[in-house]
């Protein structure tokens, strides 16, 4: 399927600069905390979750991402909504440092633990639906995976547990919001992540992310080029 209007949601400046450099998106409107580029038609838009006034910093995490969605839905109207960035994975999966993902099958929670009888549960782990992956992943070697989200950058045992009960193959902290307020309004959706840390090895996860950013920048720009270029009319 090809796509009139494409819209990148993205919470790190960092990360999206060497796209807003790429397609030369010029910045058109600040809709307080998000700053939204566009390309002359607005066909293509970059949204970035924003600066945290407070400590100077990018706006990570589930409800910058979910403002940031419902803003670009509301304002821009896009058809498709593609969520980028960095993420965790699993070693154990034989999972490399620069691999990228594309969502597959659904991207949910690993946090939402909700033990309450009547739906609670199934609806803290989301599930949303994203768009069929199958050929794009093998036009543009990615790997496929569910992807997971959850507002903590290191992962406790309960949500370790919850991903292993998901099967989940990637974490990070924004798709499953993303996904939640697409559905809602019926956008379309996915998500391509690259992976900067293991979530299954005794390192510092943190320090991973840093030291493999600028790797992992570089490979996200490149997949999400050629996946834009290929979805969009």
């Amino acid at each position: 399927m090809k796509y009139n209007t494409i819209a990148i949601v993205m919470a790190m400046e960092e990360e999206a600069l060497p796209l807003i450099e790429h397609y030369a998106l010029k910045k058109i409107q600040f809709h307080n905390p998000v700053t939204v580029y566009g390309n002359n038609d607005l066909s293509l838009i970059l949204s970035l979750n924003g600066k945290s006034i407070e400590y100077k910093i990018d706006n990570i995490g589930s409800q910058a991402a979910a403002i940031n969605t419902h803003i670009v839905i509301e304002k821009y109207d896009p058809d498709l909504i593609i969520n980028c960035g960095t993420a965790g994975a699993f070693k154990s999966k034989n999972t490399k440092i620069g691999d990228v993902f594309i969502a597959d099958k659904c991207v949910c929670y690993h946090d939402r633990r909700i033990s309450l009888p009547g739906g609670y549960e199934e609806y803290g782990y989301g599930n949303y639906r994203v768009i069929n992956s199958d050929i794009i992943a093998e036009k543009f070697d990615l790997k496929q995976g569910i992807i997971s989200t959850g507002d903590a950058f290191d992962a406790g045992i309960e949500d370790l547990n919850i991903m292993k009960k998901n099967n989940v193959d990637v974490k990070e902290m924004e798709a499953a919001a993303i996904a939640w307020v697409c559905q809602l309004n019926n956008v379309d959706f996915t998500a391509l992540k690259v992976i900067t840390d293991f979530v299954d090895e005794p390192h510092k996860t943190g320090d991973d992310f840093l030291t493999n950013l600028n790797l992992a920048s570089k490979k996200l720009k490149d997949k999400t080029i050629e996946l834009v270029d290929y979805l969009k009319k």
